[in-house]
C-alpha cells in the first residue's frame, strides 16, 4: 500500500510516455520477430539458415554496440535525446529496409543502423524509469513497465494473424529489377 502512495506521488507525465513506448517498442518488435524470416524468404529467397545467420549476428552487434558505444552516448547525451536518436535510427532502418533490394543492403542495414538503435532505445528506456522515479516508487514503476512490455508482446502476435489474414489479398504490385539475376520481376 506504501508503494502505492509513493508511486501516486511520484508519477510524471513523462514516466507514463515511457511505459507507452515500452508498449509499442515490445508490439513492433514482436511484429518485426513474427515477420522477419517471411521478409528474407520472399524477398531476398534467403534460406531459413542464412536468416538465422543474420538474426544472429545482428544481436552480436547490438551487445557488440551495447558493451562499446550507447553507453558513452547515453551519457554524453543523456535520456531524451539518445531516446530520440534510438527511435529515429530505428525508423530509418526500417524505412530503408521497405526500398533495399539486394542482400548487401540488407546486411549493411541489419548489422549498422538497426543494431544501433535497438542498443540505444532499450537501455535508455530502463535508465528513464530509474531517473523517473525514486527508489521507494521503483518497484511498481518497473512492474507497470514490463507488465506494457508484455502487453505489448500480447497484442502482438494477434496484430500480425489479423493483418496476414485480412489483408493477405490486398497488396501493391510493382516492377523491380532483382540486382542479383539481373531480371526484372513483379514484386508485391
Amino acid at each position: 500500500m506504501k508503494i502505492n502512495v509513493e508511486f501516486g506521488r511520484q508519477q510524471t507525465f513523462e514516466l507514463w510516455l515511457i511505459f507507452i513506448f515500452k508498449f509499442f517498442t515490445s508490439l513492433v518488435f514482436l511484429i518485426d520477430d513474427l515477420t522477419f524470416l517471411l521478409y528474407c524468404l520472399y524477398e531476398f529467397h534467403m534460406t531459413v539458415w542464412e536468416t538465422g545467420v543474420l538474426i544472429f549476428c545482428t544481436a552480436i552487434c547490438v551487445l557488440i554496440y551495447g558493451l562499446t558505444i550507447t553507453g558513452f552516448i547515453i551519457d554524453k547525451l543523456g535520456v531524451k535525446f539518445s531516446l530520440f536518436i534510438g527511435f529515429v535510427l530505428y525508423t530509418m532502418a526500417k524505412f530503408f529496409l521497405i526500398f533495399i533490394d539486394n542482400r548487401a543492403q540488407l546486411y549493411f542495414i541489419m548489422l549498422t543502423l538497426f543494431p544501433f538503435a535497438v542498443s540505444l532505445i532499450f537501455p535508455t528506456l530502463v535508465l528513464a524509469v530509474k531517473r523517473l522515479t525514486l527508489e521507494s516508487a521503483r518497484p511498481l514503476a518497473f512492474s507497470i513497465f514490463f507488465g506494457a512490455m508484455i502487453l505489448g508482446a500480447v497484442f502482438g502476435g494477434p496484430i500480425v494473424d489479423w493483418i496476414r489474414h485480412d489483408y493477405k489479398h490486398s497488396s501493391v504490385t510493382y516492377k523491380h529489377e532483382n540486382q542479383e539475376s539481373g531480371k526484372e520481376q513483379d514484386r508485391e
